[in-house]
Parts: structure tokens; C-alpha cells; sequence
């Protein structure tokens, strides 16, 4: 389908071309237009033809780009691609009612894996799609592995279709499309000996495997109709780390090394980071950010009046309330640290990104002096929490004032 435009970025190439927004762009250079990956790999050319649809009728325009200016075409909100499968342990089928409705898509779209890192199952790809990602060259894709079992692994996402995960993760690395996975560990299912299966198998796809992220799964308290599964425990967890440990550019979640009672590994450890948006390496990059930012921190509390309140999660507490302590042997009592218990989603929802609004709203009281201080990811870009309360209506509900910190450390706000 042609691609339709939303907006026309002022100042641009595309401002001077007589394009408006409702306009359709057909093709360029004579390549079929149906995406925004499409606008961007067609559009990179230095001499453009452009297809048009307008309301008088089809205009062809011709380009010549200075590279001084972007080429400025807004195309209508992609969308995506969703899910086919039925996963036994999908998160989004344990969400209850009234939550940002995005919450409530399955995506499962190859253009938002590779534009945004966003993970997918390949089991909804076309042969169609697939030459399209070598011809586009459309890599590093992120893709949700699980187990390369075959029998398992339908078991496990129970697909409609005959497919084949390792021969599809084969034949994308045999056209040097470069893949970073990831193993959701189900107990009883695919860990132990199927666990070390798939990692030897996945380590003989050599250099095409950028990165493993190996993560616990997340279950809610809302499974009361679904397939009967468990959290890993904490000898669970020290055992799947140890048989990461065995294989190269193999990391495990910051969730398993607190279940197991770990220390959180050293920078060295996570490489450059490849699976950090999988909460891989995450408190690690908080605590370097937190030392190269201490004393400019520490300078800013310092013209405060105000006292912070910390808030965060079961998992980053610990770290997150020794960070408090520090702050408070150079400032006296300037800070303190507040576990919210995440009774929304239940209490084995540990990750601070997954706290909500109500949770925090019945849990957290502060004291006129006290600013109310969270992570920057607790709002998404349309400054929602996850149950819809918006970041103004946080705000006035504390004392009127919030101060925002990056989720690595590396910056902070006060509004």
C-alpha cells in the first residue's frame, strides 16, 4: 500500500517540493513505496524521482539532495504487524483492564525490530518479507528465541504453523543479517539441559548471534485461566547463571543475579550494553553514572531545601537505598529510599519499570518538605503511567513538585 504522508517538516527538502500533508507517495526512483523503512532506504539517494498521489492527480517531482537538509516527508503512524502466537507466559495476557491501551498490542513487527529493537517470534514472516531484510540489508534484528527445540518451542508459543526457529535464525545469519536474542527461562519447560541445548546452538551461529539476553519470566497475579507456570527461584537463577557464564556474548538479566543473591557484575562484564532495554546491565550503568555524576548530584541537593524520597521496586531497592545512604553522609538526611510493593500486577513484579501509579499513590506519604523522586521511565512519551495517570496528576498529588531521574543516572529534572 502507498505510503501517505502525515506532516511536512518545515525547512526542508520536502517543504519546497509543493507536498502537503494527505499527499501519497507511490514509489522512488521507480521502487514501490509501502512503508517508512521503504522512505528511508529508497530516500537515501542523492537523485530522487518521486511518484506522487495528490488531489489533482499524480505529480512526479525530481530531487536533487544537498545533504544540508532532510528530506522531511512525516509518513502516517506505521501499523504494526502483530502477534500470531498464543504464549503461554505472554504478559500481555495477564494484564487486567484499564492500563494504556497500548499495553494491550502484540507486536510482532521485523521494521520495529530493527528500527527500535523491539523483539520478534519470525514465526509470522513471509518469504516475501524475508528477501526483503537481505535486500535492505535490514540488521541487527532482535529476535525472542526461547528454545531452538523445535517441538518445545511450539509448545512453548503455540504457533498455528509449521516453523522452525533455528533453521529461520540459519538462513537469516547464512544472508549476514545480525540477530540479538533472547531466552525468556520458564522453570520446568526450557531451562537445564534445554537451556544448554539452545545456547550451544545459538553459539554455532558464531559471530551472526551479536548477543544472548537471558531473562526470568514475568508472571502476574492474574493467571487464573491460564497455563499453570512458576518463578525461578533463587537456586534456579544461580544455576542459570552459571550456565551462561560457559558461552560468549551471553548475558543474564539484573533480576536473575538478585534472585540468586549476587553481586550485580562489573561494567566488563555487559560488553557495550547489546541488550540494555532488556534490563541487561541496567544497575550496573546506573552505578557507573551514579559515580561519574556523583558530585554535580550532590551540588544540585545542595541548593535544594527540600528532601527526596526515593522510589523504586523490589529489585533495584537494595542498590537504589545504598545510593541514599551515600547521598546522606555527605548531605544529613537528605534523602530516603521507599519500597513500592507492586500489589497491581503482584508481588513477583519486581522491576521498577513496571510500578503504577496506584501502587505508588497508596504506598508512598511524604511530608510537606519531601520531593516525591522516580525514574524518568515511569512515564511513557505521552507522560502516562501505566494505569493512566498522568505525570501533571502525580505531581499535584505530591506536594506539587517531581523530580524525574534518568533511569541509568545520566541526567535528572525537577517540574
Amino acid at each position: 500500500m502507498p505510503l501517505k504522508i502525515q506532516a511536512i517538516t518545515n525547512d526542508s527538502i520536502a517543504s519546497n517540493m509543493m507536498l502537503k500533508s494527505g499527499d501519497t507517495i507511490i514509489s522512488i526512483n521507480g521502487h514501490p513505496i509501502n512503508d517508512f523503512i521503504d522512505l528511508q532506504f529508497y530516500g537515501a539517494e542523492e537523485e530522487l524521482e518521486i511518484l506522487v498521489s495528490q488531489t489533482t492527480g499524480l505529480k512526479k517531482i525530481n530531487v536533487k539532495q544537498d545533504w544540508t537538509h532532510t528530506l522531511g516527508i512525516q509518513p502516517v503512524v506505521h501499523k504494526c504487524t502483530e502477534c500470531i502466537n498464543n504464549c503461554i507466559f505472554c504478559f500481555v495476557d495477564q494484564i487486567e483492564p484499564g492500563f494504556r491501551k497500548t499495553l494491550y498490542i502484540k507486536d510482532d513487527d521485523y521494521r520495529l525490530s530493527f528500527t527500535y529493537g523491539n523483539f520478534i517470534t519470525l514465526t509470522n514472516i513471509t518469504s516475501r518479507q524475508m528477501k526483503r531484510i537481505y535486500q535492505q540489508k535490514l540488521s541487527p534484528l532482535y529476535v525472542s528465541v526461547h528454545t531452538t527445540n523445535p517441538q518445545l518451542h511450539k509448545r512453548i508459543m503455540r504457533y498455528p504453523i509449521e516453523f522452525n526457529i533455528y533453521e529461520k535464525l540459519q538462513e537469516l545469519v547464512k544472508h549476514n543479517i545480525k540477530l540479538h536474542t533472547q531466552i525468556v527461562v520458564i522453570p520446568e519447560w526450557n531451562d537445564k539441559t534445554e537451556l544448554k541445548r539452545t545456547l550451544n546452538e545459538l553459539n554455532k551461529l558464531g559471530n551472526g548471534i551479536c548477543s544472548v539476553g537471558i531473562v526470568p519470566v514475568g508472571l502476574t497475579r492474574s493467571r487464573e485461566y491460564l497455563t499453570p507456570l512458576r518463578s525461578v527461584t533463587s537456586a534456579e537463577a544461580e544455576e542459570i547463571i552459571q550456565i551462561a557464564a560457559k558461552f560468549e556474548r551471553t548475558y543474564c538479566a539484573d533480576e536473575l543475579f538478585i534472585l540468586a543473591e549476587q553481586d550485580i557484575p562489573e561494567a566488563d562484564y555487559y560488553d557495550d550494553y547489546p541488550q540494555l532495554e532488556n534490563g541487561i546491565g541496567m544497575l550496573r550503568l546506573l552505578l557507573e553514572n551514579w559515580q561519574i555524576n556523583k558530585t554535580d548530584f550532590l551540588n544540585y541537593l545542595s541548593k535544594l531545601q527540600e528532601k527526596l524520597v526515593f522510589v523504586t521496586g523490589s529489585s533495584a531497592y537494595p542498590l537504589i537505598n545504598k545510593i541514599s545512604a551515600e547521598i546522606n553522609r555527605s548531605l544529613a538526611a537528605k534523602t530516603r529510599t521507599v519500597k513500592v510493593i507492586n500489589n497491581v500486577f503482584g508481588s513477583t513484579v519486581t522491576v521498577a519499570g513496571l510500578l503504577t501509579a496506584k501502587d505508588i499513590k497508596e504506598q508512598v506519604k511524604l511530608e510537606p518538605h519531601e520531593i516525591l523522586t522516580v525514574s524518568s521511565n515511569l512515564f511513557n512519551d505521552d507522560l502516562l503511567t501505566l494505569d493512566n495517570f498522568s505525570r501533571l496528576e502525580i505531581k499535584k498529588h505530591y506536594n506539587n513538585k517531581l523530580l524525574l531521574i534518568d533511569e541509568e543516572f545520566a541526567d535528572w529534572a525537577l517540574i
